[in-house]
Formats: structure tokens, sequence, C-alpha cells
């Protein structure tokens, strides 16, 4: 039996770690997400160039009829150009991007720290406040029913009272 552990070098990890590298790519796991949405904008700008160069060329010989060949050969020529550079440029953009990312992130949580918890802790402390006048308020009357005889069927404060 042959052994294939030459092909276990070449898959990547089972459990892919930060730093690991995808290899044809020389991209690291943690950024390859943004390296290929990079990749995708860019091809999509590249093709939006691609067809307004062939849009000028058309329009100069509009006398010659282009078939699929002729199509599929210029736009082939056009991407032998491009597709090297969309690569570097990813690579190249890719660790930034997530950088600008991790940044936007840091400051949204400083200003949900800075602002909006502060607001909500204290909402939770009115809203324990009233809670606690509201329980001492029905203490009070149960206690004053008891000294004076009184039946006290009030139900505590946030139970719902069945109805008979």
């Amino acid at each position: 039996m042959v052994s294939l552990q030459w092909l276990g070098k070449l898959l990547p990890s089972p459990t892919p770690q930060p730093e690991d590298h995808v290899s044809i790519w020389s991209v690291k796991a943690r950024d390859a997400r943004t390296f290929f949405r990079i990749v995708g904008l860019l091809w999509l700008v590249a093709l939006a160039r691609i067809g307004y160069n062939m849009n000028g060329q058309w329009a100069v010989a509009t006398e010659q009829l282009w078939g699929a060949v002729d199509l599929a050969l210029a736009v082939l020529g056009h991407f032998s150009n491009v597709g090297a550079a969309i690569a570097m440029v990813a690579m190249l953009l890719t660790r930034p991007v997530n950088v600008m990312g991790e940044i936007a992130m840091s400051v949204y949580q400083a200003m949900v720290n800075r602002y909006v918890l502060p607001v909500i802790e204290k909402h939770k402390a009115e809203g324990r406040a009233e809670e606690r006048e509201e329980w001492l308020a029905w203490n009070r009357r149960r206690i004053h029913a008891e000294k004076h005889g009184r039946n006290f069927d009030e139900s505590p404060p946030g139970t719902v009272r069945q109805k008979k």
C-alpha cells in the first residue's frame, strides 16, 4: 500500500490556526475571507473596465462582425493583463482592510462602553429602586392591615391576580 502522507501536507489543517497560511494565495487563514471579497470586487471592476474597452473597440470596428471566438480571444487578452495585478493588489490590501475593520470595531465598542452601557445601568438601577419602593409600600400596607385586624388579600407587586 502506498503511503499518502504527502497528500496531508498539501491539504489545509482540519483545525486552522489564525497564523496558518492558505498556501496557494499566501494569505493568513484569518484574512482569507477579506482577501476573496477584495479579489471579487477587483474582478468586477476589471470586468467593467474590459467591457468599456471592448465597447470602444466595437465602436471603431462597426463594419466587422465579431464572432464568439473573436470575443473570447479579446476578453482573454485583456484578462492576461489584469489577473496577476488583481491578486497582488488584493494581497496588499487584505491586511490593512482587516486592521481598519478591527479599529472600527474597537472604536464602536469603546463608544458603547462609554455612552450606552451607563444609560442602561442607570435605567436598571432606577427600575430596581422603583420595584423596591413598590414592595416596601405593599409590605407597609400588609403590616398595617394585620395590626388593625383586617383581611389583606392584595397580591404582591409583579404578580398577576387570578380572577375568580
